[in-house]
């Protein structure tokens, strides 16, 4: 079975549209204010792609491990997650790679294999005790994140630290964010080639983000707290706030948002529209990596401040047409390529039909 027919189109149409949206919070110049206008609705990219990219990685962590937990072969288990730590050893070091190259970019990936790591305990759980352990991370994690770092400050040094910044103080707080992969393995562990599976995605999702949007917008004048207190800071819903409400609001988008490109994507000339979309997400790492490189090649300005959105509008253009371009000839991207065979081990068998 090759890997074209074995992939979940909208799995990877949902990273391609992650890692988009991480393309137009770096690079975009919101010039309108209108939700409607050709700009104006930038801000959704705030917080909420980088939110979905981390749960897919759960999602990507259910397929790794599908036979495993399928199975409950010890051996399979083991196998898996000697790969899963190779992994993660070569995602922190790339990850620290770009980040030496001095952009203004907080680079996702060091965090992520450090999310990698955390998330072992937790493979062999069924999706009701994922998703209860996810809650019970929203509810406790974003206390000594928020706490932390309002002792600190925003410019302290701890914040861009190894490990400690990956762990607890940076933009990417492992010991929260371990929710959103917890959340995305229960997902992985789902039927996701149902159209009642999808659906109720959507349908939890919706709900999800309206209560966490929703109780961060009214409960603080509720509630009548101080505006900058510790308890008002824990109820913001600003990007990357890191809090309970905001975390759960952001679950809601990514559930949702993956709910609804697997119902939309299940047309055949539907997936053929959006394969440019699709095939950015098959190869988001190398994707991801090269961004970094092109705004290097930029210089920072083009991130603090932009003057158009040409730069951004010519890094889609350019990522469609060689992502589209390589996954038609070359299929697995480049950069994917070089970590599955690095990670590889013994009995490799036939594919189980889902991402590698």
């Amino acid at each position: 079975m090759s890997e074209q027919r074995t992939r979940i189109v909208g799995i990877d149409t949902a990273r391609g549209l992650a890692v988009l949206g991480m393309f137009v919070a770096h690079l975009g110049l919101e010039r309108e204010t209108g939700l409607l206008t050709p700009t104006g609705w930038f801000f959704v990219t705030d917080g909420r792609p980088s939110a979905l990219f981390a749960m897919l990685a759960g999602v990507g962590l259910a397929f790794m491990t599908r036979r495993a937990f399928g199975s409950g072969d010890r051996f399979e288990w083991s196998r898996q997650r000697r790969r899963i730590l190779a992994r993660s050893a070569i995602l922190y070091a790339l990850g620290w790679i770009l980040t030496f190259l001095m952009t203004p970019v907080a680079v996702i990936l060091p965090s992520y294999a450090v999310m990698f790591v955390l998330a072992l305990p937790f493979l062999r759980l069924r999706a009701p005790a994922l998703l209860g352990w996810a809650a019970a991370v929203l509810v406790i994690a974003p206390i000594p994140v928020v706490a932390v770092r309002e002792a600190i400050g925003e410019g302290s040094q701890l914040r861009a630290m190894p490990v400690a910044g990956e762990l607890l103080t940076g933009y990417y707080p492992a010991l929260a964010w371990i929710a959103y992969l917890l959340v995305g393995i229960a997902v992985g562990r789902a039927d996701l080639r149902s159209a009642a599976t999808a659906t109720i995605l959507l349908m939890f999702g919706t709900a999800a983000a309206l209560i966490g949007y929703g109780a961060g917008a009214f409960l603080p004048s509720a509630l009548q707290l101080d505006p900058g207190s510790l308890p008002d800071l824990l109820l913001s819903i600003e990007p990357h706030a890191d809090t309970g409400v905001e975390m759960l609001g952001n679950v809601g988008v990514a559930v949702g948002v993956v709910g609804l490109l697997l119902l939309v994507t299940r047309p055949a000339a539907v997936r053929v529209l959006l394969m440019p979309v699709t095939a950015t997400g098959a190869m988001s790492l190398t994707v991801y990596s090269l961004h970094i490189v092109y705004i290097r090649i930029l210089g920072n300005d083009a991130v603090w401040y932009p003057e158009s959105n040409w730069p951004l509008i010519w890094l889609i253009v350019g990522t469609f047409v060689f992502a589209t371009g390589w996954q038609l000839t070359l299929g697995k991207g480049p950069f994917e390529r070089a970590i599955s065979a690095m990670i590889r081990t013994e009995r490799e068998s036939a594919p189980v039909p889902t991402h590698p």
